[in-house]
């Protein structure tokens, strides 16, 4: 593939209104852009590669200007980073030969009905947080560098809790900014760093930073009750997604 600046204005459309979706919910980048994407611009590979590395820079820049990150939100979820990091690392080996179907139709089903407990509010909720961090980390760092999408595991887990609106965000960003480093650590030892994608992660992020600007502002304006509104409709968007093959 060669680089395009056709290509990179379209992609950057698509990664300005993903940013922005990250911006108003700490999540949210893999669902609305690793499909698109694949679809109109890149292959499969290019894109987990693109999206993995800009989402580590976007994670980084939103962390630095958030006012309520302190080292207890780093210290409450430190088991939930570390087992994500380690096996977002060391699944960059299996790449060759890991069949990345049947993992997304069972994330799939499993996003459709978390969405649907949050939106029919359904009984259903796990009370003791931390219990299945060690899984649940293990589970969205595979997905991380497999995907592209690692958000997964950790976002039905966490939207099955009664977390806050910035405790959700600030969870969902500090692990992401762990799992990211943890891929793309694997991609650059597993020589998947192509010119043209380092071009590509070069040439969108401006628009993932205006984006990202974006979504931080507007989520001051939007209240917990709407929040998990807008969470619910992104999760069965992604299910519904994962399940028929858009990502």
């Amino acid at each position: 593939m060669t680089f395009e600046i056709s290509i990179l204005f379209l992609a950057g459309a698509v990664m300005f209104m993903a940013a922005l979706i990250k911006g108003v919910s700490g999540f949210g980048t893999a669902i609305f852009a690793v499909p698109l994407l694949t679809a109109f611009f890149f292959v499969p590979a290019d894109t987990r590669v693109i999206v993995v590395s800009l989402n580590l820079v976007l994670n980084i820049f939103i962390l630095t200007k958030e006012k309520n990150l302190t080292l207890k939100n780093l210290s409450n979820i430190r088991t939930l980073i570390i087992a994500g990091f380690i096996f977002a690392f060391l699944t960059g080996f299996f790449l060759p030969v890991v069949d990345e179907r049947l993992f997304k139709i069972i994330l799939g089903i499993l996003l459709v009905a978390t969405a649907l407990n949050k939106l029919l509010k359904l009984p259903y909720r796990i009370t003791r947080v931390k219990r299945y961090f060690i899984p649940v980390g293990i589970l969205s760092g595979i997905m991380n560098t497999l995907v592209g999408v690692g958000g997964i595991p950790v976002l039905i887990y966490l939207s099955n809790t009664r977390m806050r609106k910035n405790d959700f965000r600030m969870t969902l960003m500090l692990f992401f900014l762990m799992i990211n480093t943890g891929s793309v650590i694997g991609f650059a030892v597993n020589q998947q760093y192509a010119v043209h994608n380092l071009a590509y992660t070069a040439g969108l992020l401006p628009f993932v930073v205006v984006g990202s600007l974006a979504g931080m502002t507007l989520v001051r304006h939007i209240n917990n009750y709407y929040f998990h509104k807008i969470i619910a409709i992104l999760l069965l968007f992604m299910g519904i997604a994962s399940i028929t093959g858009l990502i």
